[in-house]
């Protein structure tokens, strides 16, 4: 049985995904209300990553891509997912339908304030948003984002392949 999986932030980039997911299938772009993004999830560079975090106010909203898995994938993605919290029922808006969907989070009690993301993983998310067409306003918050950048690693091979 295959499993939809809502991916915001950098997994956006397909790319991205199948080196972890071989399997995985974009099948198009959802969103979900009542919610943020914040990189306030610190990665083991200690640098900021991509998180959902719940909002009261109804215009808040996070747009992801929408990939169909094998069981297999998903297991997979577990291991690159640490320290976030599986939802294996998470309500997204996909075609103007509400469907129930996997994705990760962390809880806001561990969301860290003042995390900065290294400047490839938001050429990343950028470069995942405009390949599958996320609107423009919404890819200019993460061009917006102030990032640093990485002293290991200036060159990331998924910018090096897009040629970004």
């Amino acid at each position: 049985m295959n499993i939809l999986y809502f991916a915001y932030g950098s997994n956006m980039l397909t790319e991205r995904l199948l080196d972890r997911c071989p399997n995985a299938k974009p099948k198009g772009v959802a969103f979900v209300e009542n919610h943020y993004l914040s990189f306030g999830k610190k990665g083991r560079d200690d640098s900021g990553k991509a998180t959902l975090v719940k909002s009261n106010d109804k215009n808040d909203r996070v747009y992801g891509v929408l990939y169909e898995l094998g069981r297999e994938d998903s297991l997979k993605l577990d291991k690159y997912e640490y320290n976030y919290i599986r939802d294996d029922v998470f309500s997204v808006n996909f075609e103007g339908k509400i469907i129930e969907v996997l994705t990760y989070y962390i809880s806001e009690k561990d969301i860290e304030v003042g995390l900065i993301p290294m400047d490839w993983y938001k050429n990343i998310c950028v470069a995942g948003a405009r390949k599958h067409g996320i609107d423009e306003a919404y890819i200019q918050q993460f061009e917006n984002l102030i990032s640093r950048k990485d002293p290991d690693n200036p060159a990331h091979k998924y910018l090096e392949d897009l040629k970004i």
